[in-house]
């Protein structure tokens, strides 16, 4: 098997086309990204060597435990990374413009208007002092030309395309008024407003029950395929992921090990980690006795002697080979990349 790096583009232009998804050019390329954080106890080497792509119109899935380096990836890629974290190489290319190396008022121009992001807890992202419609008013009116006429109009529309009911009555809500299913909603609303190409949905139903988990995830969903807009999903749950996802990629410790088609991800996972993540993985035929729990912890990532593959010291199936350098992602399968020395 070959042990060249899969580059960012060529794994789209070899893709094989599954219906609706194919693009020539992806939308969002990240390739061979590094970011470090700088703390009073070290430094942490939170991601590296990161390297997938998102296709116009296609739902990715980013999943991995807790600690993982999800939200910290798209942090880096839109620019909104703590003032400790910085990015240490690589390139994020999002319609031609490498956002690693954007200025400041580019990136503000992106953001809300090209490629928007859902955080993960709406009553802490929302402005608790200022009412709802005039939270999705101030991204409108900074983003686009709406005239100030037009501005309640617009955000009333918004709010009505999330579904939310009686929208002229909500607008007025505060975040504190609202459940947590209507907050998450009013977050979709204030990121779709501009119609951006891009969706960084992280960890949306997070805290939600059940059934408002579904229909938050359906809207996004639903909104996605008629706006034909490219969504990211970050998130722990590989259900989730398998219900809604085009493709996964599959991340531990701050390294991608794993990117697939869903189905082909779930009918034969080639990384170890993969692997023991879906079998701790719930489904409608599991018993509580047969979920597996993945053995140790994630790694300290402020360690100098980091191994190249960071689950080697939890994985059964490791070879004195996983300790030589130059580990990266390496195609397996049409579409299908994996970071193992264990498949060579």
């Amino acid at each position: 098997m070959s042990t060249q790096p899969v580059a960012a583009e060529s794994a789209v232009a070899e893709a094989a086309d599954d219906g609706r998804h194919r693009t020539a050019v992806p939308l969002l390329a990240i390739e061979d990204l590094g970011v470090e954080f700088r703390t009073r106890s070290g430094t942490v080497h939170a991601l590296e060597h990161i390297s997938f792509t998102v296709g116009k119109g296609e739902t990715v899935g980013v999943v991995g435990e807790s600690g993982s380096g999800k939200s910290v990836l798209f942090y880096a890629v839109l620019g909104i990374l703590d003032a400790a974290g910085r990015v240490t190489g690589g390139r994020a290319t999002f319609g031609g413009l490498d956002l690693t190396r954007a200025r400041p008022d580019e990136l503000e121009e992106i953001r809300g208007r090209e490629a928007a992001m859902i955080f993960q807890n709406p009553r802490v992202a929302l402005n608790p002092i200022r009412k709802v419609g005039l939270q999705i008013e101030d991204v409108l009116a900074r983003h686009t030309s709406t005239v100030s006429a037009d501005l309640r109009r617009r955000a009333i529309e918004a709010l009505a395309a999330v579904r939310i009911p009686d929208p002229e009555r909500r607008y007025h809500a505060y975040p504190f008024e609202l459940s947590g299913g209507l907050c998450q909603r009013i977050m979709i609303a204030i990121a779709l407003a501009c119609s951006p190409s891009l969706l960084v949905a992280d960890e949306p139903t997070t805290g939600l029950d059940v059934t408002t988990q579904a229909a938050v995830m359906d809207l996004i969903s639903d909104l996605a395929r008629t706006r034909n807009m490219a969504t990211v999903l970050i998130t722990h749950d590989l259900g989730l992921a398998a219900e809604y996802c085009d493709r996964i990629v599959v991340m531990h410790a701050g390294h991608v090990v794993e990117v697939a088609p869903t189905a082909q991800l779930f009918s034969n996972p080639r990384h170890p980690y993969t692997a023991k993540l879906i079998a701790t993985t719930p489904h409608g035929s599991t018993s509580l006795r047969s979920l597996a729990a993945i053995p140790g912890n994630l790694p300290d990532l402020r360690r100098s002697d980091l191994p190249p593959c960071r689950f080697s010291e939890r994985c059964e199936r490791v070879q004195p080979g996983c300790s030589e350098p130059g580990l990266r992602l390496t195609e397996v399968a049409p579409r299908h990349q994996v970071a193992c020395r264990v498949l060579s």
